[in-house]
Parts: structure tokens; C-alpha cells; sequence
């Protein structure tokens, strides 16, 4: 149903809040901005896949240039020799980052004093690998260089860094996070921002925040489906991210999940910002600052319900089911409402799995519900595994499963497979859905 570990990537949930928090940090100097990357890496043999072919100390290899703006990056076996024209610096400490991966370097006018700067991305240090990931992930520096002359005539470059410290300061210093997991629905982790010195609010019955700068992502489950209950949160690590076509800059720091019922962390999304220079430093840009969730763990924004009550029934006018068993444990099957009127009939005997033994199907702004023929039952023991889903806009970029809750009712005239969804939905929300059950 859902990945149960916890994994590095992103995109935009449905709904979220971007705000500007307040300029005191701005006022401030980043401290211990180190000219140099940190050394204390834990590293293994495996870790420290090369990038680059083995070469002997002294034997120097272009690593990356920018032609246009006549820069260069060289790899002794040693050390990382940054090159411009006459101006040179050297970093021993980097030959550990680019035996990971090469720096990515652009050139272009970042503090607006009319002159290009040169940008270059770094690995700084390994992330928390996971068994079953076959590449390593990396978290990385930035360094901006600009040419300098020093009074000795020995020309070299000033540099700048964004490292931990240029996201954890501001953040820590100005910003006021808070994950909650709503009341109504434990399918729901609820990420809100704001400026430190505003309270964040929340209503009583359903939890959901009344604070505009808020985004969603999923709560884990177990095996059987069900959703484990929140009980801390904590920022992992800041990724930096250099857009090659441009040379913007920008920073994704990782949401992590704790639970009563589970040991390990989800990752369940990423607080997204812009970067900037600022005063001769790297800056968070305000307005910029978003919660994007996880692919993996994307929900629609619980705010946003169905304008109305409304139901749509399909009759299944096909008489024969093909099946000898009368437990329906599998429904594969895939609806438009769209254009389907509030009634209707149509046949299920051409449809593979189990749904040829289901004589309606009822949607409603909040479930899903199957009525089967004479003589079938639907397996409670499907149910108990947690073995269902309902697909929202199936097969699309912005495919979300909106099932929460699965129950049957049996009684001596039929049986009934109800499937609740996350939250109501309007009808014209079922573009295409595609739902599951059983094996």
C-alpha cells in the first residue's frame, strides 16, 4: 500500500502556505562561516565511490570549468586547486568530497556589484544511507569566489559559505514550526510556520490549524493499514540545491516523523526556500519558504471539502460472474463520474477481478460502498490485512490514495464493502479513480 521506509525526495502536496517571517536574523552575522569544508566525514571504503580516475599525487586533472568566465577546478590526488586566470586557492580538505561527485560550478553576478562570482556545489557530508539504497546521498556546501588581490600581490579568492549553520540560525532565531497530527483523521501530519513571536492555533474538534501557512503529508501505518500516532518531530538535513540552467540556489531541509508505535524516523517532506546573498552572506529569501511533502506520503489539503452532499449508484446489469467462489477477496477496477449521471447501469462481465460479482456500486462525497449479488460475501479477511485503496485521478502526475477506513456489513439480504475516504470530495473531483481491494 505505502512505503514503510523512509526516503530522501519531494513534490508539492496539494496546499501549501508561504509566508515572511521577520528580518532580525538578516541584521546578524552568520557565525563560524569556516573558509573551508570540515574534514570529519565518517566515511568507508564503499562510501567513497570515485568520481574521478585514481591519479598520483602531483598529477593535476580539470575537473569542471566555465569557459566563458575562465574558470577552472583542478584535482591533484591531493588537493582542490580553484583557478582564475592569475587567482588560485587551494583546499586539501575537498579531495574526500569530489571522489564522491563532482562540484557543479556557475558563474554569474550573485551580490549585484555589477562583476560574475563563481558558485560552486560541494559534497560536504554523507546522509544516513539506508540498507536499501544502492547510491549514496549526500548533503552539501555552497562557496561563492570572488577574486581579490591581497596586500602581499599573492592574488587568491575570498569565499563565503552556506553550510549548516545559514538555515539552522534563522530558522532556530526567527521561525516557529510546529507538526501535529489531526484529531479526526490520523491519516493527516500537519506541518505549520509562522514567525516566532505568533501562536499558532488549532480547532478543537478536528486539530486542523486556523494559522494560512500550513502544509500536509501522510502518517505511517503498519502492515494492516493502520496509522500510527504521532509523537515528535525533528529537522534532519539542509540539502542545497544549484539550478545549472540558471544558477539559482536553494535549500530543502528534511521533515522527520516520530511514533509511539515505530522506531525508526519518516521523512515526510521538506521545509523549501530560496537562497540569496545578504550582506555578504548566503540568506533564506522570505516569501519563498514552503512545505513541499514526500512524493510518497502526498495527501490532499483537508480543508478543502465538498461544496455539497451528492451520490452516484452504478448497477451492474451483467448476470454472469464466472466465479465458482462466493468470497470476493479481489476488486480491481477503474470509474469516471464525470459524465456518469447520479444513476446508471453498466456491465461488469467483460471487467477482469472479482467486481463481476458486485450488483451497485454507490459513491458518495465520502465513500465508497459495494453491494454484492445474491449468494457473495466480501472477505473480512481482506479487510482485517488492510488490503485496500482508492486511487484519486488514477494514473495521473497528481495520483493520491484518499482511502482511510475499510469495514463489511453483512446481513441476512446482502453484503456490503464500505471504503471511507480521507476527507468529502465533490463529484466532479472522480475525473478517474481506480480502486482496490483484496489480494
Amino acid at each position: 500500500m505505502k512505503k514503510q521506509i523512509i526516503i530522501i525526495f519531494t513534490l508539492l502536496i496539494a496546499v501549501s502556505g508561504v509566508f515572511a517571517f521577520s528580518y532580525q536574523y538578516r541584521n546578524r552575522k552568520i557565525e563560524n562561516q569556516s573558509s573551508e569544508i570540515s574534514t570529519a566525514f565518517r566515511t568507508t571504503e564503499k562510501e567513497e565511490t570515485s568520481q574521478t580516475p585514481e591519479k598520483k599525487e602531483g598529477e593535476r586533472q580539470l575537473l569542471v570549468e566555465d569557459k566563458k568566465n575562465d574558470y577552472q577546478l583542478y584535482y591533484d590526488g591531493k588537493k582542490v586547486t580553484v583557478v582564475h586566470g592569475e587567482y588560485k586557492r587551494e583546499f586539501e580538505s575537498w579531495s574526500y568530497s569530489v571522489k564522491c561527485e563532482t562540484p557543479k560550478i556557475f558563474c554569474k553576478d550573485y551580490d549585484d556589484d555589477g562583476e560574475n562570482e563563481l558558485l560552486i556545489k560541494i559534497v560536504n557530508g554523507l546522509q544516513e544511507k539506508k540498507d536499501n539504497e544502492k547510491k549514496a546521498k549526500y548533503t552539501y556546501a555552497l562557496y561563492m569566489f570572488k577574486p581579490v588581490t591581497q596586500r602581499t600581490g599573492e592574488k587568491t579568492f575570498s569565499s563565503i559559505i552556506a553550510s549548516t549553520n545559514t538555515w539552522k540560525v534563522p530558522f532556530d532565531e526567527s521561525i516557529k514550526c510546529e507538526l501535529t497530527q489531526l484529531k479526526n483523521c490520523k491519516k493527516f501530519l500537519q506541518f505549520t510556520m509562522d514567525d516566532i513571536n505568533e501562536e499558532i492555533s488549532y480547532n478543537k474538534n478536528t486539530g486542523i490549524t486556523t494559522n494560512k501557512h500550513v502544509g500536509y503529508a501522510q502518517a505511517l501505518t503498519d502492515v494492516k493499514n493502520k496509522y500510527y500516532t504521532l509523537k515528535s518531530w525533528s529537522m534532519g538535513a539542509g540539502i542545497y540545491n544549484l539550478n545549472e540552467k540558471n544558477g539559482d540556489i536553494s535549500l530543502d531541509i528534511q521533515v522527520l516523523a516520530d511514533y509511539d508505535e515505530f522506531a525508526g524516523k519518516q521523512y515526510i517532506g521538506d521545509i523549501h526556500c530560496d537562497l540569496d546573498i545578504f550582506d555578504k552572506s548566503f540568506s533564506i529569501v522570505p516569501k519563498t519558504i514552503v512545505f513541499k511533502a514526500n512524493p510518497d506520503y502526498r495527501v490532499n489539503d483537508p480543508r478543502d471539502t465538498a461544496k455539497s452532499k451528492w451520490s452516484c449508484v452504478i448497477s451492474n446489469a451483467s448476470k454472469n460472474t464466472n466465479f465458482v467462489s462466493t468470497d470476493i477477496d479481489w476488486i480491481e477496477t477503474e470509474f469516471s463520474l464525470s459524465n456518469t449521471s447520479s444513476s446508471s447501469t453498466q456491465y461488469f462481465e467483460t471487467l477482469p477481478s472479482k467486481i463481476k460479482c458486485v450488483d451497485t456500486v454507490k459513491f458518495t462525497q465520502s465513500s465508497v460502498e459495494f453491494t454484492a449479488k445474491d449468494g457473495y460475501t466480501f472477505s473480512q479477511n481482506m479487510v482485517n490485512s488492510g488490503v485496500f485503496s482508492v486511487l484519486f485521478n488514477y494514473g495521473e502526475k497528481n495520483e493520491v490514495n484518499i482511502a482511510y477506513t475499510c469495514s463489511v456489513k453483512n446481513d441476512n439480504k446482502s453484503s456490503k464493502l464500505i471504503i471511507n475516504f480521507d476527507k468529502t470530495y465533490d463529484k466532479e473531483d472522480f475525473d478517474k479513480v481506480f480502486i482496490k481491494f483484496g489480494v
